[in-house]
């Protein structure tokens, strides 16, 4: 028995499974479909048609892996048959059929798309399924190598291929786009020319690591631009290999600029964020409702009085910090947040130190895709110093209030007063018939009464009008001389003291609201006369560089130390001043606003039964 001759390799991974044999010569076709049925129908299905037309047809409604093509059809030249079908089925593997005379035709149809070429009369098996192997491997070769070009030109990133000396072979559209070379200006050039000057270096240290069998990854440099503007790059280098050797590199380069603008923009952000946030003593937090943690920035644990963040912090852990009165609020207020999704609270903290704040807190719920609050994040400050702002306006409006009563009050008594007084007067005038002596006496004396308290409600009048605008003197040019001289000669006719003056004989005018310095002369010499009935009163005027003073001296029990520093209070009386009827603690507070107005000093110095000596200053120039 004779062995059986050997059997050809075959890769069936590799063989196609159905061929388009395009053959016009039946006689031609029937040799080839015999050899390929003899040892390969267990691999291959071929259909067989005579012309260009019928194949045409059989690639539109078929599935094939591979044609294999007569170039001497009879129905069309040669020069245009692999074009067509090569048209009609691009994917597809093509290998044309001629005879020995015509081999140069089949080399031009490579050219025209075909992958490999056989010579009739000299087709074997063996011969056969190399040229199968050799037009599949070649087909997938060209469709991989026209996908990477298809990537490589499609791509966003600069993708540039150079040899070993770092002379460009290819360049992409983006390496246009980022560089503005063009690719004619590129290749063939040194890779150099992308460098700053002198950096030259980089380049070669790069082509070292590859030609070692290394890669370069994200290396962070800077390139330069044909218009010469300099481009911060992500430089990655990866070598090219064929059959194992490194034959070159491709460079990816991407155009760092803008994210490093954002990452500096990012960064000058964070810190202005950071400066407000210290600035306006903000302190952030983020709760993970499900789990309870909550994230909080440093400022967020110093509000509470930490100098660092505490290892630990929840709701309950915040609500001990809480003050007792406000936990109740504080909890409801949480609660009503994660409920609506806006969460606000005011209340009162007492921090680590014991020192008791006020802060405020505002946060915001984030939900997932079905609704439900997973976290809540937001800010917190303390708000003390607004609160105590608040406060002081608050007591400010209720004085301004009490202010206004006041005044109101006392304008109303003011009147019905004066015509008090002056029927009075016409009574002890006996315009109204005679009256007693001790009748008399009775309506002098509630007569008095009434003027004092007219002048009360005069002082308590000023007071108010000086203190809510001191811009309401009438300055006038005034002989300060003649007034102060009137001044003591009204005291002197009520008075039984001597009253003394000091004064020049002449004095330029000076501009001030002389109503208002005569209220402050009388209200001096009244005090004198009355706190030493029966001493001598002494009242100077004096040039001093650019003010005049004016002095108001008795003799009489003079005015303890301690009583000195409240003198000028309001409602403010020392313990002499409270033995005489009629005082009400506003004359002297009246005076010092009046002086301050004009912007000048008033003080009084006393020594205990020796004299009490009342000096104010006013300027010789008024504004």
């Amino acid at each position: 028995m004779q062995p059986s001759a050997p059997q050809p390799y075959i890769d069936a991974t590799v063989l196609p499974y159905r061929i388009l044999l395009i053959e016009g010569n039946e006689a031609d076709a029937k040799i080839l479909l015999n050899q390929i049925n003899t040892l390969l129908e267990k691999w291959i299905t071929v259909e067989h048609c005579t012309g260009q037309e019928a194949a045409l047809r059989h690639l539109e409604v078929g599935s094939f892996d591979l044609i294999v093509l007569d170039l001497s059809l009879p129905d069309i030249e040669s020069t245009s048959k692999v074009a067509n079908v090569h048209r009609a089925a691009p994917a597809l593997p093509i290998i044309v059929l001629t005879g020995s005379d015509n081999v140069t035709m089949a080399v031009h149809a490579l050219d025209n798309g075909a992958q490999d070429y056989l010579v009739k009369g000299e087709i074997d098996q063996s011969t056969f399924l190399r040229s199968i192997r050799y037009a599949v491997a070649r087909q997938h070769s060209l469709e991989l190598s026209e996908r990477l070009v298809s990537l490589v030109e499609c791509s966003d990133e600069s993708i540039i291929g150079k040899t070993l000396k770092g002379k460009i072979t290819s360049w992409n559209a983006a390496s246009e786009r980022l560089y503005g070379y063009t690719a004619e200006e590129a290749i063939g050039k040194s890779a150099s020319m992308l460098l700053p000057q002198g950096s030259n270096g980089e380049l070669t240290g790069i082509l070292d690591i590859i030609k070692a069998g290394g890669s370069v990854r994200n290396k962070e440099t800077v390139h330069v631009a044909k218009d010469g503007h300099s481009i911060d790059i992500d430089l990655s280098v990866s070598a090219i290999k064929t059959d194992g050797a490194i034959i070159g590199a491709a460079a990816f380069t991407r155009d760092m600029t803008q994210r490093k603008q954002g990452i500096l923009a990012l960064k000058e952000f964070e810190h202005k964020l950071s400066i407000a946030l210290k600035t306006g003593n903000v302190g952030l937090w983020d709760v993970d409702l499900e789990t309870g943690k909550v994230w909080r920035s440093i400022r967020h644990d110093e509000i509470f009085g930490y100098d660092s963040l505490l290892p630990v912090w929840n709701f309950e852990v915040f609500l001990t910090h809480v003050s007792p009165e406000d936990r109740v609020y504080a909890r409801d207020a949480f609660e009503r947040g994660v409920a609506t999704g806006d969460f606000y609270l005011e209340c009162r903290i007492i921090r680590t130190d014991k020192v008791l704040r006020w802060i405020s807190a505002r946060g915001e719920i984030i939900r997932d895709l079905d609704g439900k609050a997973i976290r809540m994040m937001g800010a917190v400050s303390d708000i003390t110093d607004q609160k105590q702002q608040e406060e002081q306006s608050r007591l400010a409006a209720v004085a301004e209030g009490r202010e206004e009563f006041m005044a109101t009050l006392t304008h109303d008594l003011k009147n019905p007063l004066i015509g008090a007084n002056r029927l009075l007067e016409l009574l002890v005038a006996g315009a109204l018939g005679p009256l007693s002596t001790e009748q008399a006496e009775l309506l002098e004396t509630l007569r008095k009464s009434n003027l004092d308290l007219l002048s009360m409600i005069h002082n308590l009048i000023d007071v108010y009008r000086y203190e809510k605008d001191a811009a309401t003197l009438d300055l006038q040019e005034t002989n300060l001389v003649g007034l102060i001289d009137e001044c003591i000669s009204q005291a002197q006719i009520l008075s039984k003291n001597v009253i003394n003056s000091d004064l020049p004989k002449q004095m330029d005018n000076i501009r001030l609201d002389s109503f208002a310095i005569r209220r402050v002369v009388q209200n001096l010499l009244s005090n004198a006369v009355k706190f030493s009935p029966e001493g001598a009163i002494t009242v100077r005027l004096k040039i001093q560089t650019d003010q005049t003073v004016i002095e108001v001296e008795d003799h009489g029990p003079g005015i303890k130390p301690e009583e000195l520093s409240r003198l000028f209070k309001r409602f403010s009386q020392g313990a002499a001043g409270k033995r005489y009827a009629g005082g009400n603690g506003l004359g002297l507070y009246l005076c010092k606003q009046i002086i301050e107005a004009h912007g000048g000093t008033i003080e009084c110095r006393s020594q205990l039964n020796d004299t009490t000596t009342f000096r104010f200053c006013l300027p010789l120039r008024q504004p």
